[in-house]
């Protein structure tokens, strides 16, 4: 059986406005309410005020994050509305960027709690120059599953220079594939 979705959640960890990650997100979600009709929220990362983890371990106690005044609890309500994450992000040293990882950090404040993306799905597309693809997706992966979120699929894209993903049909077909793949479960 199928899972409906009704609400998608476009998550960009790319520091580069309208760069490959971006554009190939974008295209995602586009094929996905052409075929799903759901409702779409995009939110940029890098463009949140989201303050890094103090490793304080005050959320142990609190179950939730101590770091209060930033955007991060305004991004986790959305992840906690969402029925599906699309999850873009460009490799950077064999890891997310750093405001992408500072988010995952900060979710630790929920750690004790490993339900509380139960019945969620993501998906992921990932940008590399020209390595990197599995120790990301391990960071990615490895954070989404602990709080109960199933991987419902990926893309990997090789491109470096903003905007040579339109220049490389290979790219968009990757993309066509993992929206085809999830819209044909969902059947």
């Amino acid at each position: 059986m199928g899972h409906a979705i009704s609400r998608i959640l476009r998550v960009s960890g790319s520091p580069r406005r309208d760069g490959n990650t971006d554009l190939l997100v974008q295209e995602a979600l586009r094929l996905l309410h052409k075929q799903t009709g759901a409702l779409l929220e995009f939110v940029r990362v890098p463009d949140l005020r989201i303050e890094r983890c103090r490793g304080c371990r005050a959320c142990m106690h609190l179950g939730r994050c101590a770091v209060e005044g930033d955007d991060f609890e305004g991004l986790m309500r959305r992840f906690f509305a969402a029925d599906l994450f699309v999850l873009g992000a460009p490799v950077y040293w064999l890891g997310p960027p750093g405001p992408m990882k500072d988010f995952i950090d900060r979710t630790h404040g929920y750690y004790r709690d490993h339900t509380i993306l139960r019945g969620k799905r993501a998906t992921l597309i990932t940008v590399a120059a020209d390595s990197g693809f599995e120790p990301h997706e391990a960071v990615m992966e490895s954070w989404l599953r602990i709080y109960g979120a199933g991987i419902a699929g990926s893309a990997r894209v090789f491109a470096r220079e903003k905007g040579e993903v339109l220049r490389r049909p290979e790219a968009f077909q990757a993309v066509q594939r993992l929206v085809d793949a999830l819209t044909e479960r969902d059947e």
